[in-house]
């Protein structure tokens, strides 16, 4: 039953994903990564990986291409990702992504996953969200600009964009919004925003945003840009969101 429920939750994924958070991308002109999968850990919580991904490989190329039609509109837009080693293993943390184009590393946290399987009272259909929605936060590093590799100074909008790719493909509750924070904050806090100001402001705002960090354009990027994507700057914005909660 629980190998067949998350058949079930991954069926969903490549046939139910919602069009309307999708940019412009066939399938046709995405190029599939090679996938390389491994799984480290031999015990349970390894074991509990392959029953709720029982085809990895699948798996994580489908969820490529759903971050893709998020972040691009174009096929030349795309950076080539020849090849994806993913890795379980136990190891004290969530996921990460490391390495360069065109071949890069992901791993995730065999220990973590079962820690959140029981948090969510060993709901698999819960836990299958979960993994996809990391997944896709690492992939959309994988694949969005940062500038030049200016990660130290823009973790903000870097990690914000992350979240706010995961929250448009339905794996991030957008209605656990709070108020307070910063623009600047990262994760939740900052994709909130930015999803908030594509739903109320700019149609593509995400796109446009992860555009606007190309690194060959010849610009160093300033949150300035908010201003010039939307015609509004990112105090003003920033100030007119936090309006929206309650005192």
């Amino acid at each position: 039953m629980f190998r067949k429920h998350c058949l079930h939750c991954f069926s969903l994924l490549l046939l139910l994903a919602p069009a309307q958070v999708f940019a412009q991308i066939a399938e046709r002109h995405f190029e599939k990564p090679e996938v390389t999968f491994v799984n480290l850990d031999e015990s349970e919580n390894g074991k509990l990986y392959g029953k709720i991904v029982p085809n990895p490989e699948a798996f994580i190329q489908e969820t490529a291409f759903r971050v893709c039609q998020i972040l691009f509109k174009e096929k030349k837009e795309i950076p080539v990702v020849k090849t994806i080693n993913y890795k379980v293993e136990d190891y004290k943390g969530v996921s990460e992504k490391t390495g360069e184009l065109p071949a890069v590393n992901v791993r995730f946290s065999s220990s973590y996953l079962r820690a959140k399987f029981e948090a969510l009272s060993k709901d698999s259909v819960a836990l299958y969200e979960e993994v996809v929605g990391v997944l896709a936060h690492e992939l959309t590093h994988v694949y969005q600009n940062d500038d030049g590799g200016r990660y130290s100074e823009l973790g903000g909008v870097i990690e914000g964009l992350a979240d706010a790719v995961r929250t448009k493909l339905g794996y991030k509750d957008y209605g656990k919004r709070k108020k307070g924070g910063s623009y600047k904050d990262a994760y939740d806090t900052s994709a909130f925003f930015f999803v908030w100001i594509e739903k109320n402001k700019t149609t593509d705002f995400i796109y446009k945003l992860n555009k606007s960090l190309a690194p060959d354009d010849g610009k160093k990027w300033t949150w300035d840009e908010v201003k010039r994507i939307t015609g509004t700057d990112v105090e003003t914005l920033w100030a007119e969101y936090q309006s929206e909660f309650p005192i």
